[in-house]
């Protein structure tokens, strides 16, 4: 286990420093990154690292025509995997009951982490090139990833040296500070082992449905985001169906979920003990609005500030 633990004080770089690119090389690298982890074919083991917990994961991802599937499979720990396909996934995890299915908002995962429209992302975010250094036995690029507001986190990515696949990434908070950080330990590039992957019956996993006339307006968002979804679903410990919407910049995701509001409600805004969530709940005339997201602080409170009644 001691690899595990020099990987990870490896993976922590100096503070920003290299001069920022301009944007025409910026959406380049971009959008190189972007290409490479979602229509190369590839596989290989990674480890993900958040604050003191770890996991591994073996990942393959298959191009399949304009979209990818991919099948994650975390190897330590109570059996799960995630298929991903065209744009939702499903999560498959083992328990009492064995396999339970459950269905993700999105199909996005390490290293398919940037948006294919790569564009929008050089307004809010400044990219600074830095040296070539060595993951999992490859040359890689170091490319810093800057915010220029308080509304998202910056990211810290290292690009394979000639297809621009991402090999490490890093989720950086305030004072350069790493919140969350994948790694390929073993990766191989241009084939994949498997036959294609098998998505589970929908008629096993939730339904989701559009929300329609809700109760609750948004007036505004914070600069770069937009709204990606709305849908009425079911969560545990639920009596009825909540409504989530989430909200993203192409890097950083907040949900909102509204229910009917308790009789005792109290309004809660916290911190994961990670730092890398961020949630606040509150009331709106019968309705209990919970907004949470992994973005800063001012993105989280922008959003559940700018609510309203219809």
């Amino acid at each position: 286990m001691k690899w595990l633990f020099c990987l990870a004080a490896i993976m922590v770089a100096p503070a920003w420093a290299d001069s920022a690119i301009p944007d025409s090389e910026a959406i380049s690298w971009l959008k190189r990154m972007s290409d490479a982890s979602r229509k190369l074919p590839y596989e290989g083991i990674f480890v993900m690292q958040m604050g003191d917990r770890m996991q591994t994961v073996q990942v393959e991802n298959r191009p399949n025509g304009l979209a990818n599937e991919s099948r994650l499979v975390v190897l330590d720990g109570q059996p799960r995997e995630v298929r991903c396909s065209r744009t939702e996934s499903v999560t498959l995890a083992w328990g009492a009951k064995g396999w339970q299915a459950e269905r993700r908002m999105g199909s996005r995962h390490f290293p398919d982490l940037l948006p294919g429209n790569v564009v929008k992302l050089v307004g809010f975010y400044s990219l600074r090139l830095g040296k070539t250094i060595r993951v999992a036995g490859q040359n890689c690029q170091l490319v810093d990833m800057v915010p220029k507001d308080q509304y998202r986190w910056g990211y810290r990515l290292c690009a394979e040296q000639y297809t621009g696949l991402p090999l490490k990434a890093v989720m950086v908070g305030d004072h350069d500070r790493p919140l969350l950080q994948y790694a390929f330990v073993k990766v191989r590039q241009g084939v994949t082992s498997r036959a294609a992957v098998a998505m589970p019956s929908m008629s096993s996993v939730e339904d989701l449905h559009p929300v329609e006339n809700s109760p609750i307006t948004v007036k505004q968002l914070p600069p770069g985001y937009s709204q990606l979804a709305a849908v009425k679903r079911r969560l545990p410990n639920r009596d009825a169906e909540v409504e989530h919407w989430i909200f993203s910049d192409g890097l950083s995701h907040i949900s909102m979920f509204v229910e009917p509001a308790p009789e005792r409600m109290v309004s809660v805004k916290g911190q994961s003990t990670r730092g890398l969530m961020n949630l606040l709940t509150r009331k709106l005339g019968n309705y209990q609005v919970t907004v949470v997201g992994d973005a800063p602080s001012p993105a989280v409170n922008f959003v559940a500030g700018n609510l309203d009644l219809r």
